[in-house]
């Protein structure tokens, strides 16, 4: 059986821009960033300020629009931000590919990432300790410790779970074709469109839905970054550039429609791009370092390519990680220098965007990708993702933020924390299926 082929029919994302794609391109191309400081309440106080692309107030008030309201309220999830941001990405991006299936006999499958569900919850379960132990101490119970605790977090740790992330979102649109919950660091996401581009290839599936994404805004992951000294003490992202010093967290969230181009054609549905291939490795290393030696960032950029049947020559735009820390964008800079020639010599435009909106972790690949597919489809960089000083210490080729070619080859890319890395490759659609406005 001959692999079919398959695209991009429709996207969804959040962002600290705002929510859908018509705040984050418009954020993209004021050239301003979302990052802006962010409080952190645990209980009713606020226990940390720090910067951070977190999302606005009101982009998440369409809870009561979300379907299936009897399942939201009888499981309390409108209490798990991190959950009605990936239903809500979900919902746009099903709505954008005007998808319509049998809700009670289909076999849409569902890919899901998310660093640590549960997580922002189960540390605000530890700041109502008081309440509950001021009712064991008035009970006529004799004080348990153990008890104590597991009546104080069950609830909590129970919905850490990751399989309930996969479960919840399926009963909400109705999905019962295959499920997946993958975790690889940051990225995820490029696992995650690969293991739903392959069941489309193969067959088993017409369409996927992929989502991911990470709300990192209880204070918890700010700290552990800030203690190994990787968080931006400028509380600004600036990924290759000569005064960058390290990360800054960011929330969002996307999802993208996967089809099969023979299903997307049937019901007359256009492509944001078509998919062409992956390639992965692992370092098998240390957790906050890349194997500089190794190199197996590179080596998966390579089968990336490989799998794709395109050349270096054949890429018309990169997305980097771009994590914006010395060490890790050096390293990046080496490996791809290794795939696309030495420093100085000319490269395809690189589009690093964490800056603009931060790293939003396990959903960075699928934000980062809906964000360059925009540029694609409108033919330039925009502002927000233009390094204006790149480092010359660098091994980086020459690139600038002018028109891209369109007729182009992107290739996404992710070197994750734990030496997980992936990269993947799509290209702009054949005529007949592009979207209109391209």
């Amino acid at each position: 059986m001959t692999p079919r082929r398959v695209g991009i029919t429709g996207i969804g994302v959040l962002t600290g821009y705002g929510r859908g794609v018509g705040k984050l391109w418009e954020g993209l191309s004021s050239g301003r960033s979302a990052v802006r400081m962010h409080a952190a309440r645990l209980g009713r106080k606020t226990w940390l300020e720090y910067p951070m692309a977190s999302l606005t107030d009101d982009t998440l008030t369409l809870v009561s629009d979300l379907p299936k309201q009897q399942i939201i309220k009888g499981n309390r999830l409108a209490e798990d931000r991190d959950l009605i941001a990936l239903a809500d990405c979900v919902r746009q991006a099903l709505a954008d590919a005007r998808l319509a299936y049998d809700h009670d006999n289909n076999d849409v499958g569902l890919v899901v990432t998310h660093e640590s569900p549960g997580l922002a919850a189960h540390v605000q379960g530890f700041f109502r300790w008081g309440a509950t132990l001021r009712a064991w101490l008035g009970s006529t119970k004799r004080f348990n410790p153990p008890e104590f605790l597991y009546e104080q977090q069950s609830t909590n740790v129970y919905r850490m779970h990751s399989f309930l992330y996969v479960h919840h979102l399926s009963a909400l649109f109705d999905l019962h074709g295959f499920t997946l919950y993958n975790n690889n660091a940051c990225s995820s996401g490029a696992f995650a469109m690969a293991v739903a581009a392959d069941r489309i290839r193969a067959g088993q599936a017409d369409a996927v839905v992929v989502v991911g994404g990470d709300l990192p805004e209880d204070g918890t992951k700010f700290r552990w970054f800030d203690d190994l000294g990787l968080y931006s003490r400028r509380g600004a992202c600036r990924p290759f550039s000569a005064s960058r010093d390290g990360l800054v967290l960011g929330s969002g969230a996307a999802a993208l429609v996967l089809e099969s181009i023979d299903s997307a054609r049937a019901r007359g549905r256009g492509l944001y791009a078509e998919w062409l291939g992956a390639g992965f490795s692992s370092d098998g290393w240390k957790v906050t370092l890349p194997d500089v030696e190794g190199r197996r960032y590179a080596g998966a950029i390579r089968r990336a390519l490989d799998a794709s049947g395109v050349t270096p020559g054949d890429v018309t735009l990169i997305g980097p990680h771009g994590v914006g820390g010395g060490l890790y964008d050096h390293y990046e800079a080496e490996c791809l220098a290794s795939i696309f020639g030495d420093a100085g010599g000319p490269w395809p435009p690189l589009m690093p965007l964490k800056g603009a909106f931060g790293h939003t972790l396990g959903g960075c690949v699928l934000v980062e990708t809906v964000a360059a597919l925009l540029a694609l489809r409108r033919g330039t960089i925009p502002a927000a993702a233009v390094c204006s000083d790149p480092d010359p210490a660098l091994p980086l080729g020459r690139w600038n933020g002018k028109g891209l070619d369109p007729s182009w080859v992107l290739l996404k890319c992710a070197n994750g924390f734990a030496g997980q890395n992936g990269a993947v490759v799509l290209r702009a659609p054949e005529e007949a299926d592009r979207l209109a406005g391209d």
